[in-house]
This record gives structure tokens, sequence and C-alpha cells, in this order.
């Protein structure tokens, strides 16, 4: 029998327990925005109108209905294999509601970016007008590093990087902080250049941040990419700093001026280019014990961990599956094909041992899991062959699908380690299916896509579709190709989609007719006649209404609550644009009701806290 597991996306699966900002580095609550272009992305044939807050603050990004035609680009396989949004110098732009946590008077900011034209101005992320700038991170002709701030006294100050910081040939990770008690500090790829002694309060304002442009200025779009937005509301300190630059340097194909310490990304190494996160520590007062970041494996609770010593860890690009693998030590059937390094060093990137650590793995997607029978596998030898290892044993469960192995001391520099189990039947551990994605295409029409790793008596693929996420129909049945240890791409259409919004599941059926569920992901049609399109959504406060075509008459639109009764009336002319604000409706899921139009039209509304 094929087990189909599907790979757990979302950025709020099983993280509540560690660190779960990038590299491990943070939480929702100090991480406060964070825009990954490799993560929830919606877009129709690559025009993107939303990009996703992975943070877990809601803070999405969406493209403004004032501005209905300036659409960034996804661009798949940008840099190193990863995708960015492409923004075109002329009207591309994306906005993210003003919020409490996003108005700040201390931060410290990422951004992963380069120029396709040096210009002036090349405007990456302002929050506020020009002049009056709660933050900003600007560039100019010549490539350099612009950050104006507008005090709480009316001052404003303004300094700017020597040029080339920003260039046409690389991605490049810009980092900025401050607060009264530090100053302002600007990085590239690790190196400061900038630095001031600024101890006042900057003014915060209500307006919205935007990506890619400045309010109320003209000429200043973005003609470049981003490829990842990271914003925190404190400045982190040095430990984290490294960690999560090690993180973006891997991820990107960038090497690091300084603190460059996490080395399996380099090709000779393998490159475990993914999931990078660290542990470590610089003293007593500036420290990280604790990380998981953006894959299932989190490492914890080191028992010697000294001054200026850190562990480091990521995964190479083998899929979570085991069949096929057939390099395995006496008492393990089967191990995933994906493994782990790991980098122990110190400050100058020399060896040293941070002592005993916890695992823990987030196995909550799979079907199948017993304690007992999962091994923890680790190349003690360095040979790059794991069937003449000692496999580890003792994992305990913790509920929630989390596997924890205590007290491990098998961890060190450059060794590979990864999973196995005991018992394939019982503890299969693959998670074969590595993608699945729907677009739309047309006004009820879409594409799906999905991608396997590897294939065990796959029979057939079922796409299944829902306008409530409750009841579900057959829209298309594709034959599977049975039995593959190789990437297989699969699609199929959906041509009578009922428009609004749907959403999509693909159903996977053995050849013993056993079947297993992937993950939901949500489409939003523009329709044409009476549908409109509502963006963002999910959405903390007002949202963006658009319409296909203009109308003849002002329409009536209704907030209904799950009881059928009114909440909130709002009355719009008949332009295809217009901004509706819920007021201060409680969380949770609203109906979207249009009059004046033949037949009405009714959207689901999630309204955030």
């Amino acid at each position: 029998m094929r087990h189909f597991l599907v790979l757990c996306l979302l950025a709020a699966c099983g993280n509540a327990h560690a660190q779960s900002g990038p590299g491990g580095v943070g939480s929702s609550t100090n991480n406060v925005l964070w825009l990954d272009a490799n993560y929830g992305i919606s877009h129709l044939l690559g025009a993107v109108n939303t990009w996703n807050d992975r943070s877990g603050n809601g803070n999405h990004a969406y493209l403004p209905v004032t501005i209905p035609l300036g659409t960034p680009q996804i661009v798949s396989n940008s840099v190193n294999g990863y995708p960015s949004l492409d923004f075109d110098g002329v009207d591309d732009q994306l906005w993210v509601v003003d919020h409490a946590t996003l108005d700040l008077t201390q931060w410290h900011f990422f951004m992963v970016v380069t120029a396709d034209l040096q210009k002036n101005y090349n405007a990456w992320m302002v929050k506020g007008d020009d002049a009056l700038e709660n933050y900003e991170m600007l560039s100019y002709s010549d490539g350099n590093i612009h950050t104006p701030i507008y005090w709480t006294d009316a001052t404003r100050t303004h300094p700017s990087s020597a040029g080339g910081q920003v260039t046409t040939t690389t991605f490049d990770i810009i980092e900025y902080s401050y607060s009264a008690a530090v100053g302002r500090d600007v990085y590239k790829n690790g190196t400061t250049i900038i630095t001031d002694n600024e101890n006042k309060t900057p003014q915060v304002n209500n307006r919205p941040l935007y990506i890619g442009n400045e309010r109320s200025t003209l000429g200043r779009e973005v003609n470049g990419d981003i490829a990842e937005v990271i914003a925190y509301n404190a400045p982190l300190n040095g430990t984290q700093r490294i960690v999560l630059n090690n993180y973006l340097a891997a991820k990107y194909n960038r090497t690091l001026s300084t603190g460059d310490l996490y080395l399996q990304d380099n090709a000779g190494q393998g490159n475990y280019d993914h999931d990078v996160a660290g542990i470590g520590r610089i003293s007593s007062t500036d420290l990280q014990s604790d990380a998981r970041g953006t894959g299932i494996l989190r490492i914890n609770n080191p028992t010697g961990l000294g001054d200026n010593e850190f562990l480091l860890w990521g995964r190479n690009s083998g899929a979570l599956g085991t069949f096929g693998v057939t390099d395995l030590p006496p008492g393990v059937q089967g191990r995933w094909a994906r493994t782990w390094r790991a980098n122990e060093v110190n400050a100058s990137g020399t060896a040293v041992d941070v002592g005993a650590v916890d695992l823990t793995w987030d196995l909550a997607s799979f079907a199948s899991v017993t304690a007992s029978h999962l091994r923890l596998l680790v190349d003690t030898d360095n040979d790059g062959v794991f069937a003449d290892e000692t496999p580890i044993t003792g994992a305990t469960s913790l509920g929630g699908g989390l596997y924890h192995f205590a007290g491990v001391t098998a961890i060190s520099n450059d060794r590979q380690f990864t999973l196995g189990t005991s018992n394939i039947g019982a503890t299969p551990l693959p998670v074969e299916l590595i993608e699945f994605d729907a677009t739309a295409t047309g006004p009820a029409s879409a594409l799906l896509e999905w991608r396997t790793a590897s294939e065990r008596d796959n029979d057939r693929f079922t796409v299944e579709r829902s306008s409530q996420a409750d009841v579900w129909e057959s829209v298309a049945v594709v034959d599977a190709i049975g039995n593959s240890t190789t990437l297989t791409r699969y699609t199929a259409e959906d041509n009578s989609a009922p428009g609004g919004l749907c959403y999509y599941r693909l159903r996977q059926t053995d050849m013993d007719g056993a079947s297993h569920l992937s993950q939901t992901v949500a489409v939003q049609f523009l329709s044409t006649g009476n549908e409109v399109l509502v963006h963002p959504n999910p959405v903390r406060g007002p949202f963006n209404i658009r319409f296909e075509h203009v109308r003849e008459h002002p329409v009536a639109v209704r907030l209904m609550d799950a009881s059928g009764r009114v909440v909130a009336v709002r009355y719009m002319g008949t332009d295809r644009t217009g901004v509706f604000d819920p007021g201060q409706l409680a969380p949770g899921i609203y109906s979207l009701q249009i009059d004046g139009m033949a037949g009405g039209s009714m959207q689901r509304v999630q309204l955030l806290d």
C-alpha cells in the first residue's frame, strides 16, 4: 500500500512550540511581518494580488484597488531556486493595511533585493509620506541605502550609505535596525554600511506600509525584485543576527562578509540550503538556545553551549519519502531521502562541542507514527553512508504529532543526519506530495498542478472542489504513474467553476482502494456578470471590492454574520473599485451580499483580530 501524506505548508503548523520565525528567530510576538515570495502568493497568471504575511500577525500585502494595473509579477526560480516578486518601476506596488503592530518606535528589518534599474528613487519599503516617514528603506541611482526617520520632536534625519549596496547583478541582504538606546545601524550581507547614535523617538502614523513604492510621491516605484521582507518590533541580539543572516545567505546563495558560519550550503558540502535555523551564544545575556524556523525540526536545550559558540543546521532537497532509499543500517526498514547537516562552530568557524541537544520532529502530517519505531540516523564517520551506523532509539511522543529525542550527543560539526523507521508498515514515513496549487485562468476556469517526489502503488488522483469547504464534488480524475522515485508533475483543469471563492483539494487513491487527502487551497475568481473580487481576504480592517465591469447604478453592500443578521451596510457608486470598512466587528467568517445587480452576489469574508 502506498501512503499518501502531505507536507505541512502553512507557517502555523506545529510552530507554537518553538521559536518559529525565520531561521528560528522570534515568534509572532516580535516578528510582526514576514513576506516570503516562496509562501502565500495569490496571483492570476503570474500577476500578484496578495502576498500573505507568514509571521502570524495577518499583515498581508495586497494590490491596492486604486492602482488595479500596478501588479508585480512572481518570477519562479529567480534566485537559487526560490521565487521573487518583480516590480516594473512604473506602477507596481503592494500595500499593508496600517495596524498597531507596524507602528514602530524601534525595529529590526531584513530585505533581500536586487535592482533591475538603478534610479532615484527605488522605494523598497516605506511607512508614511515623504518627509514624514515612520521608517523607510530606499536606494538611489548609485545603489546607496537611504534611511530617513521623522521624529516626535518634528525633526527629520536621513543618512545614506556609500554607493554600491544595491546592485543589478545579485540579490543582497539589506538589514536595518533602530532603537533610541543603540541608534541606527544598516548592514549589507552582515557588514555595517550606516551607523549613528540617534536617540529620539520615531513618529508613528496611520498610513499603510508600502512595499515597492512611497505614498504621495511620484516616481518612486521600485524597478527591481524583492524575495523576502522581515520585520521585528525591536532590535535583535547579536546571536539572532548571525543566525538570521545565515538563514538568508544559505537560501539566496550569498556569502556573508562577516559571521558566515553555516557552510553546508556550499556545493562541496551538498547544498544544504533549505530551512536553515540555529542556536548560539555570544554571552550569557546574548543568546538563542531554542529554534525551529521553517522546517519540521526543532533543536534546543544544549548542555554545553559556551560563549561565541553556535549550532546551525539545514536540509538538502531530498524527498520526505522512503521509497527507493536502500542505504539502511541493520534493523531499519526505511529512511527519508531528505537529510540534514550541521555546523557546530565558534565565531571563527572552528569546530566546537555545544554538548547534548534535544531534537523534536513535527510529524503531524503523518497518518501513522509509533514512537518506538522511529530511529535517528547520524553519519558519525562522515562517509556519506548510513548503513554502517548504529541507529539511535528512545523517541517519545509529546502529543500533537511531535516526537522527541532527548540528550543527543551524536550531532556535531559537518555531520549528516535523518530519520528512519524500524517498521515501514506501521510507521511508513513517506510524504511524497511536495506541491499542490490551484490558479484561476479565467472567469470560471482553474489550472490545478501538483508534484510528487515518489510514489508506490498509486492508482489515481481526484481533484475535488467546494464553494464552502464543506460539500465537495469531483471535477477531474487523473491516472497516476503508479511507482516512481523521481519528481513527477501532474496537471488538470476545472472549466466549470462557479466563480467567487472556491476551494480545491486532491484525493489520492491507492491500488487497494484506500484514499488520502491533501491540504486545501483557495482560489478567488473574478467572474463575468455579477461576481466581484474581495481582497485581501482574510483581512484586518477595511478591505477592497473590485467589480469586473462598470455598473450603471450604485449598489448596496451588506455584511452579514453567521446567523444571517446584517451587521454593516455600505453604498457604492458605479466605479469598478471601492473600499468596505467593517468597523469594529468581532473576528470571524461573514457573508458579503451585493444587491442592485441581477441575482445579487454573495462572497465570504474572514475578519481577523
